[in-house]
């Protein structure tokens, strides 16, 4: 019958040193993968926020524009009533 052999303390604390630096790898690993997710993140909500900025900028010409051809077709209706 042969018999299995049970690691010693040293060799499990050596093994457990190994996972704990495999462990510390992958670690490493996602946390730059999350700050580079983060980064693009944070660089598309700022593209999205600058193009709102400039969108709520130009809203007067819009109503402006809006206003003149509306009143443009009020006053030709009344032109062409009376």
């Amino acid at each position: 019958m042969t018999e299995i052999k049970r690691p010693n303390n040293s060799e499990l604390l050596q093994r457990i040193v190994d996972d704990m630096s495999i462990i510390k790898t992958d670690i490493a690993v996602i946390k730059k993968d999350v700050t580079i997710h983060s980064d693009l993140v944070l660089d598309h909500e700022t593209r999205i926020r600058d193009l709102e900025k400039f969108r709520w900028q130009s809203a007067w010409l819009t109503g402006l524009l809006s206003a003149v051809l509306t009143s443009s077709i009020v006053a030709l209706v009344i032109r062409l009533v009376n």
